[in-house]
């Protein structure tokens, strides 16, 4: 069964067969990949181990999703049809697994890229895990839990189907290092990346989007697990406004400054706008002359109230609008063009695999472009990873690609502004 939610994909099912065979363990997933286990792994048998389940943070830093493991092995990685599998890109195709033997939880790193860690160690063996401890594979960190939930746990009757919970009903949250968060954005310690958004017509580039790591020394480099962390301690926001100062004054004292600089919004932030606003005008303050497009989430549509507020202020700083993750959501178009922006991002779910698949899906996007570009506003296809999805996305007439097909978020020195 599989389940899917922003950047997350998760797959819970009972897994197939086991055999041995010379000593080793052959673990079959009912699909044509195997994954075969050293010697010294001969032992694992397939088990069930009650009440153990992996849990997270949602995006927003307020709700908390509860992944059951009920099989083991277990494999982790980016790869579809895994026990968990984690749409992200640093993630790899099999990345980790979670192993059982007489009741103990185990873990071991596949050769991950960007590694699998516990509490901040790096998992370079098969080790134990014990309930509470702080996983994470590459950029996506969960804390391990076993046992019941608690007395207010909405329980679905269906166990496999991860679970969701309001905040106040658990407050143990998941992230560590308070102290350490604490000087990252004292001393803004982010490192800004930025990656191209490129025509679609002549490969030129129309802007950048800011994105940033960590650098703190003893916190993920990521901004999955650190919005984790700030989230927990109520300091998104901050982290937030952290990374695109940085981003904006690293942007403005380049020689690309001229081009439009996309800067995204912690969903926290649409809650108090006028802080948002504050914000943005002492970004605008300092670089008077930088052109700017702030990205907010589709789902931010539905307060119109807000949504009108905000726009007035931004068209004031001479900054233009973007609507993010078109299609993640419910897509509600018509209520979206009440206030054109400059410009719409498809989500990466609507664009993967975009080449391949049926006529009909492909139609329906052409037509969603057909009708954001009615509105003179520009039609972005987010998450474009290879030449087969750009050609079908310049079929369909969007405007704007933005995607690995042009190239990985980088450093500014390290920016290609002439994409082949």
């Amino acid at each position: 069964m599989g389940h899917t939610y922003k950047g997350l994909c998760v797959r819970t099912y009972a897994t197939g067969g086991l055999s041995t065979a010379g000593g080793c363990c052959l673990v079959r997933f009912g699909s044509p990949a195997t994954l075969e286990l050293s010697s010294r792994h001969h032992f694992l048998r397939r088990g069930v181990m009650t009440g153990c389940y992996l849990e997270g943070y949602w995006v927003d830093g307020e709700t908390v999703y509860r992944i059951p493991i009920n099989t083991f092995p277990a494999l982790v990685g980016r790869e579809t049809g895994l026990a968990v599998t984690l749409h992200s890109n640093n993630v790899s195709r099999q990345h980790a697994e979670l192993l059982q033997l007489d009741g103990q939880l185990l873990i071991r790193d596949l050769g991950s890229t960007n590694g699998t860690y516990v509490n901040r160690e790096p998992v370079t063996e098969c080790r134990p895990l014990n309930p509470g401890d702080v996983i994470r594979f590459a950029d996506t960190e969960f804390r391990l839990r076993q046992g019941g939930g608690g007395a207010h746990q909405r329980v679905s009757p269906d166990s496999t189907v991860t679970a969701y919970f309001s905040p106040d009903e658990h407050v143990d949250r998941i992230p560590i290092g308070a102290q350490h968060l604490e000087k990252l954005l004292k001393d803004k310690l982010v490192h800004p990346l930025f990656q191209p958004i490129v025509s679609a017509i002549d490969e030129g580039i129309m802007g950048m989007e800011l994105l940033g790591r960590g650098k703190h020394p003893e916190l993920s480099e990521f901004p999955v697990p650190l919005f984790f962390l700030a989230e927990s301690l109520g300091r998104g926001v901050e982290l937030s406004e952290t990374l695109r100062d940085v981003g904006a004054q690293r942007w403005a004292n380049s020689p690309l400054s001229n081009i439009p600089l996309f800067v995204n919004t912690q969903p926290g932030e649409l809650k108090d706008w006028q802080r948002l606003m504050a914000s943005l005008q002492a970004i605008r303050n300092k670089h008077p002359d930088v052109p700017l497009v702030l990205e907010i989430h589709e789902q931010a549509v539905t307060d119109h109230e807000t949504l009108n507020r905000l726009n007035t202020a931004l068209q004031d700083m001479n900054i233009d609008l973007a609507y993010d993750d078109f299609g993640a959501g419910q897509a509600r178009l018509l209520e979206l063009m009440n206030i054109p922006p400059y410009a719409v991002k498809f989500d990466i779910s609507l664009i993967r695999g975009l080449d391949a698949a049926p006529q009909q899906r492909q139609d329906m996007i052409g037509l969603l472009v057909e009708l954001v570009k009615k509105g003179k506003t520009l039609a972005l296809a987010e998450g474009v990873s290879h030449p087969g999805e750009l050609a079908v996305c310049r079929q369909l007439g969007f405007d704007l690609i933005q995607g690995f097909v042009y190239g990985e978020p980088a450093a500014l020195e390290q920016l290609n502004t002439t994409p082949a």
